[in-house]
């Protein structure tokens, strides 16, 4: 009866990542708003659009079946990750996603400063979503 919810728990790397890469995309996200902000952009429209881009992200991220680790990339359960020192975990965590969004988000801040808060929200939605997952998987 033991055996069968330690399988279903995540793995404590996958929480670590989680750990690390959250505050890392939540800043970043809080970064591209201020930017935005500071720019020329009104606080209450930055805020409404990166709303509007957590929001749809953090409906992305948890929508039943919606993302779901493809069974060649999974982990056996006996095998494990080495152990990998915090920068490089946190490095691989945050590619490519968090890479790619915050360099849209700091491209859009020269363009288009709309953009720019509504990708600094999907950075934030994906800060928020990790920092949950992280946290609600904890012992």
């Amino acid at each position: 009866m033991g055996g069968g919810a330690s399988q279903n728990a995540p793995p404590p790397f996958a929480t670590r990542q989680a750990l690390l890469v959250a505050p890392v995309r939540l800043a970043l996200g809080a970064a591209g708003l201020i930017a935005a902000v500071a720019i020329d952009l009104s606080f209450a429209t930055a805020l409404a659009e990166a709303a509007l881009g957590a929001g749809l992200t953090i409906f992305t991220l948890i929508a039943p079946g919606g993302r779901r680790r493809p069974a060649r990339l999974r982990l056996p359960a006996t095998e494990a990750p080495a152990v990998q020192s915090w920068w490089r975990t946190l490095a691989a965590a945050m590619f490519p996603s968090t890479y790619g969004v915050a360099l849209l988000t700091g491209i859009a801040l020269a363009f288009n400063r709309d953009l720019a808060a509504f990708l600094s929200g999907v950075l934030l939605g994906m800060g928020a979503v990790a920092l949950v997952y992280a946290l609600s998987m904890r012992p």
